[in-house]
């Protein structure tokens, strides 16, 4: 597909409104390149589809392929090896697809860098902070925040794809300026969209990360190297709730990784440090809900809208009631006790009384609820190994340690769940008389949770056996593996095992490894190019496969107590290429078997990524 933002085969908008004349001027030409890149990722993520929404086998067409060609003001610096790396595993993370790009310069001139930039105005740009709103609860919680409890100035970056979502951002804004914070509060309307294209995606996997490079652009215009995203902690590390909700279905626009990718992909292009804020990171919903009671400004709180669903929306029902963020957030609005403030009939659907048993609704509420029943029944012991997909967020916090952070995270979500139990108990109480008469719809959330016969039963285990051999293998500091060579197999202790793909690449690199080990020499590193042709794939391919075969491997880091990085046990060096670390240690497989303990869950079940 050919995508255009400004030629005259025009089929992408972007626009950016309000900006003052003084910050036009302070525009280089790699933002600009910047804000060209993100906006086709994004226009093109829409125009390309997963699939279907059962996502039969687990995803497997749910991962899409997506090469770009880009004209940029400056190709040499795109080209970079190291620029591209962070292009590609940032935006893998974040939308579980695999990327490439090649830029060029451009053979035709640009037009003026006003061409984005309209309606611009004569007034002040400085202010504290640069945040992006989306008009949500958090977003105006953080808001609030910062200008009425902190005294803060914050320019709103709001991206909206839809007049229904910028109308909600600006009537919030007003809301403010109209309680006496006009001085505070500067607010920056963007427009990225399709022209004349029907997308065929609805899930904006890659929202966040046009939003992030508009909160850059528009910091650097203000003079600034950070900027903020408004998000609760709970979401924003957002393990799956449901079985089917696997990689990126879980959505990751804000996860520390991904904020930690951008802000290297940033600091790299501009050449000094830039950092990406979440306040609200180790808050819940109901914590960040109660900041907009405690501003004082909890009249508001029915205006903001969360609703994925946008094309449901209608002047009685802002809220459909049935996606994952609108169940989130009336958890956390009920849970707060500020039901008063936002009727049930907001919601097409309601949270505890409708019956859902007519699509796929029920599902996902129940399995909102049975996940954070799960979260409240783990000890803080097993927190990490039965919820694998923390691992992920656990080493992407600079300021704490892992250990430190993995107990935040269980602190958090247990106060989550405790929030998500409140609820359930409170709606059981109130409508009591109507569940015993059976007057609820069966398919409604309330009586799935009143049936006896649908509450889940939590089997028995020997949980203190399991959580004594844990301690042990934590004292073991060294990465150690060995090769199921008639299974195909590298074989980790407690069973984890990477096959197919993953096997193939150790397979390659383990000749110079144990070569080197034998004669006591340095491990050789074995270029991109060559280990790519060995395997008979394309460098990106490479790295992509590269990227999924560490995410692999981050449960080892509580199964086996292991400071995991990304060169733990692959590792790459720029312009050398990729090695076993010479750290880890080759075992016999009778070895690695005896060291397992016997009817220990796996941490990590084999990896198949398909062949390469």
């Amino acid at each position: 597909m050919t995508m255009d933002v400004h030629g005259k085969g025009k089929n992408v908008n972007l626009r950016i409104d309000c900006i003052t004349r003084s910050m036009l001027a302070n525009v280089p030409d790699l933002l600009l390149d910047l804000l060209e890149i993100a906006t086709y990722v994004y226009c093109a993520d829409q125009r390309m589809s997963r699939g279907t929404a059962q996502l039969t086998n687990f995803g497997e067409n749910w991962r899409r392929d997506l090469h770009f060609t880009i004209p940029v003001r400056d190709p040499a610096l795109w080209q970079h090896s190291e620029v591209q790396r962070l292009l590609e595993d940032t935006l893998g993370f974040l939308s579980d697809d695999s990327y490439t790009f090649e830029f060029h310069k451009a053979k035709s001139p640009f037009l003026s860098r006003d061409v984005y930039f309209q309606d611009l105005i004569d007034a002040s740009s400085d202010y504290d902070a640069v945040a992006m709103f989306s008009g949500g609860v958090d977003s105006f919680a953080g808001a609030v925040q910062d200008v009425v409890l902190r005294g803060r100035s914050v320019c709103l970056v709001g991206h909206s794809s839809a007049t229904k979502v910028k109308s909600i951002q600006q009537q919030l804004v007003d809301g403010l300026k109209a309680r006496g914070f006009e001085r505070r509060v500067t607010y920056i309307p963007v427009w990225v969209t399709n022209e004349n294209v029907r997308p065929n995606d609805h899930t904006q996997r890659t929202r966040s990360f046009l939003f992030a490079c508009l909160g850059m652009v528009i910091a650097h215009m203000s003079g600034k190297d950070r900027f903020t995203f408004y998000e609760n902690g709970v979401v924003s590390i957002n393990p799956p709730v449901a079985g089917d909700i696997v990689g990126g279905r879980a959505t990751r626009t804000t996860h520390p990784r991904v904020l930690r990718g951008l802000e290297e992909l940033f600091s790299t292009l501009l050449e000094r440090p830039v950092q990406i804020e979440n306040p609200l990171q180790w808050m819940t919903k109901r914590e960040v809900t109660m900041l907009v009671q405690e501003a004082g400004m909890a009249d508001l709180l029915a205006t903001t809208n969360s609703c994925t669903r946008p094309r449901t929306w209608t002047a009685a029902h802002m809220h459909c009631g049935a996606c994952s963020q609108c169940i989130d957030r009336r958890f956390g609005i009920l849970a707060a006790s500020l039901g008063d403030h936002e009727p049930a009939t907001n919601y097409k659907i309601d949270l505890l009384t409708a019956d859902r048993s007519t699509s796929d609704d029920l599902r996902m509420a129940v399995s909102y609820v049975s996940f954070f029943k799960k979260v409240a029944a783990t000890p803080k012991e097993r927190f990490v190994v039965d919820f694998p997909e923390i691992v992920s967020a656990i080493n992407s916090f600079p300021d704490i340690s892992a250990g430190e952070a993995a107990n935040r995270i269980y602190d958090l979500f247990q106060r989550q769940a405790k929030a998500v139990e409140s609820v359930i108990a409170a709606g059981v109480k109130e409508h009591a008389e109507a569940l015993f008469r059976n007057e609820l719809p069966a398919g409604s959330l309330l009586s799935i949770c009143f049936a006896r016969n649908s509450v889940e039963i939590l089997p028995s285990s020997d949980y203190d056996s399991q959580a004594k051999a844990l301690v042990d293998r934590l004292s073991a500091p060294v990465f150690e593996f060995a090769i199921d060579e008639t299974g195909r197999k590298v074989v980790f202790r407690s069973a984890a095992t990477l096959t197919e793909a993953n096997f193939r690449i150790v397979e390659q690199l383990l000749p110079d490894f144990r070569s080197a080990k034998k004669e006591g020499r340095e491990v050789p590193f074995t270029p991109p190019r060559t280990l790519a042709k060995r395997l008979r794939i394309s460098e990106p391919s490479l790295r992509t496969q590269i990227r999924r075969l560490r995410e692999a491997l981050e449960p080892l880091v509580v199964d086996l107590g292991l400071p995991l990085d990304n060169d733990s046990f692959i590792e790459n060096r720029p312009h050398a290429g990729y090695r076993l670390n010479p750290a880890v240690r080759e075992l016999s497989l009778a070895d690695i078997r005896a060291s397992t303990i016997p009817g220990a869950p796996p941490v990590a079940p084999d990896v198949t990524t398909g062949s390469p």
